[in-house]
């Protein structure tokens, strides 16, 4: 057993011997044989520059569309950058507060900037194909209720459009047929662009009276960009200019690419948009009288004038003042825009303010 022991440490030795006496390396072999070409990559998401910013691409129309638009030159980064104000009149105020999730603490930006690209869509971001995603794409749940219950909006990209234009709180509100009601601001009111409300037709005001419709023929799963955003007129309406009146040699024109989708006689379509039209015009013009007679609206300053009322009088003042900010001749909801009118001027009838037009 020691002479096997002897042995077996013989060769370990020897091994380290001739290992550490082992030569240097010899010279690299020549390059082997080149390997087959591998399968092709995804190409992934990744833009170049070019690929927006060229002559013939969307983005060059999207650009020239926007800047002939109100949000563009509307002017209201300007006078509107101001605490409460911020989120919807400036592109820094609208960023901040879908990062932050609140207006309580949002900054008034030293140069406030008009509504733009990188306002809606994520641009520059990830330099991407994600670069087109929306800011606030998700449904939004407007700030007024309805019946005691939440208001949802959910109609596709049209989401994004829904946070600013809507309906903005009055509180405390009159109660229909309630206890008479003090303003004490000029300008109570549900404030500029009531859309979203109307279209669904779920304004806080209504009078009771004729019934109010439950659907809309105009309230469809695109929203606004329907008709909004709808084939443009070169770069003065509709696409990302997003407004549906333009000038055509000194006419003001209605863009109706949108309606068109729907109302396929040219000819059908106008008469029922001139009698619209006609019919709120009228509503308006015998519910501003009566709320002149009752001291609730200055037509001079075009506001509401402050002191004690009856309730349903301003609750009428506010469904003129929603109508009138929404600009769209009943447009939006024919229906229910017109019906709104109609109870509230039954309604000034009822405290004694007799309907113009009879």
């Amino acid at each position: 057993m020691k002479r096997s022991l002897r042995l077996t440490t013989l060769v370990i030795t020897a091994g380290l011997i001739m290992a550490s006496c082992e030569g240097p390396m010899g010279p690299a072999g020549e390059e082997g044989a080149k390997g087959d070409k591998g399968d092709k990559g995804d190409p992934g998401t990744t833009l170049a520059c070019t690929d927006c910013h060229n002559s013939t691409s969307p983005m060059a129309a999207f650009s020239q569309q926007w800047s002939t638009s109100t949000h563009a030159l509307g002017g209201n980064a300007a006078y509107a950058n101001r605490a409460g104000c911020v989120q919807c009149h400036t592109s820094q105020g609208f960023l901040e507060y879908v990062a932050e999730g609140s207006v309580a603490n949002i900054s008034i930006p030293s140069n406030p900037m008009q509504i733009n690209c990188s306002t809606c869509h994520k641009i520059h971001q990830t330099y991407s194909s994600a670069d087109w995603t929306l800011t606030k794409p998700g449904a939004q749940t407007l700030d007024v209720k309805y019946a005691n219950a939440d208001v949802i909006w959910n109609k596709g990209a049209s989401n994004q459009c829904a946070f600013c234009h809507q309906m903005r709180p009055v509180s405390p509100a009159p109660v229909a047929g309630g206890a008479d009601f003090a303003i004490t601001s000029s300008r109570i009111g549900p404030h500029h662009g009531p859309n979203t409300n109307l279209i669904l037709g779920k304004s806080p005001f209504e009078l009771s009276g004729t019934t109010y419709p439950t659907t809309n023929p105009h309230s469809t799963a695109d929203g606004c960009l329907t008709c909004h955003m709808s084939t443009p007129y070169g770069y003065t309406a509709g696409g990302h200019n997003m407004g549906v009146w333009y000038d055509s040699h000194g006419t003001e024109m209605m863009l109706k690419t949108g309606c068109a989708t729907c109302h396929t006689n040219a000819t059908t379509l106008d008469t029922k948009i001139a009698d619209l039209t006609a019919d709120v015009e009228d509503k308006m013009a015998r519910l501003e009288a009566q709320l002149v007679a009752a001291g609730v609206y200055n037509p001079t300053t075009a506001l509401a004038k402050t002191g004690t009322f009856k309730a349903n009088a301003v609750l009428a003042y506010l469904n003129y003042n929603t109508v009138k900010e929404d600009r769209s001749n009943g447009i939006h909801n024919p229906g229910y825009i017109s019906t709104l009118l109609e109870n509230s001027i039954a309604a000034m009838v009822a405290l004694g303010y007799a309907d113009p037009g009879k």
